[in-house]
């Protein structure tokens, strides 16, 4: 690598990151994320500026109070009077953000925040969104319900066949977005379905993306907010047009790759 090159990527490197949480219901965990989370923030602003930003979705429990007591000092924490669902409470999060690097988390530490660090350092400049991938053959899964890993699972192979870049997993939320990235795809789907779409709807502009091998664990705290049958008829409803704008598309997808200027340098 030059001289050039490398310093590119060290600059890379120190971007500035925001890192957004959703919450509904969450009260019981919160002790948990704060504990698994705060350390790693430390580390990660030895080396860059990083904002934390949680998103209360009209959560009908204690989990504002409980956020407002955990991280106060340490975080924006927003509230949605009423639940808007997944992907609407990452666009809140994502409009109060300030970072070059947009990380979305899951709040039941399914997956450790520990995996920050290295999703991170996948960010090189020609990477444009790094997702955690426990389907990866390197990845694992422990202790997660058979029903939670079928449906997972099978909707991540479905995906790959559809889609232009072949991943293991396309359904965790554990991700690292290039600001430009969330800026320009448009998410029409409120709840998780949305956050496939953000991943669908990007490689089809051209972005680029990795992943990371991870472990997914199954939830210590509160329970699962995933309503199968509803889950499983809007991803295939999805996919379905999917196909059918592939099939009838008459133009290749627009390419949307970044194009670095001297500013970004």
């Amino acid at each position: 690598m030059n001289l050039q090159a490398l310093d590119l990527e060290n600059k890379w490197e120190q971007q500035s990151v925001s890192i957004i949480i959703p919450c509904f219901n969450e009260s019981e965990g919160i002790e948990s994320l704060e504990k698994k989370l705060l350390p790693v923030l430390a580390k990660l602003r030895l080396g860059r500026s990083v904002e934390l930003i949680i998103v209360d979705d009209g959560s009908t429990d204690d989990t504002f109070f409980k956020l407002q007591k955990s991280f106060d000092q340490q975080a924006e924490i927003v509230r949605h009077q009423k639940n808007k669902g997944l992907s609407a409470a990452i666009r809140t999060g994502f409009a109060y953000s300030t970072g070059n690097i947009i990380c979305t988390i899951d709040s039941d530490c399914t997956y450790d925040p520990n995996y920050l660090i290295p999703l991170l350092h996948l960010m090189h400049s020609d990477v444009d969104i790094v997702t955690a991938s426990p389907y990866h053959p390197k990845g694992m899964v422990k202790n997660v319900p058979a029903w939670r890993l079928f449906l997972s699972k099978g909707l991540s192979h479905l995906y790959r066949l559809v889609l232009p870049q072949k991943l293991y997993t396309y359904t965790s939320m554990f991700r690292a977005y290039r600001r430009e990235v969330m800026e320009t795809v448009q998410v029409t789907y409120p709840g998780f379905l949305g956050l496939v779409e953000i991943l669908a709807e990007s490689m089809l502009r051209g972005y680029k993306v990795v992943e990371y091998p991870t472990e997914l664990s199954n939830r210590v705290f509160g329970q699962s907010k995933l309503r199968v049958a509803r889950v499983i008829r809007s991803h295939l409803q999805y996919i379905a047009k999917l196909i059918i704008r592939q099939l009838f598309q008459q133009k290749p997808a627009l390419s949307m790759e970044y194009k670095y200027t001297k500013n970004d340098l």
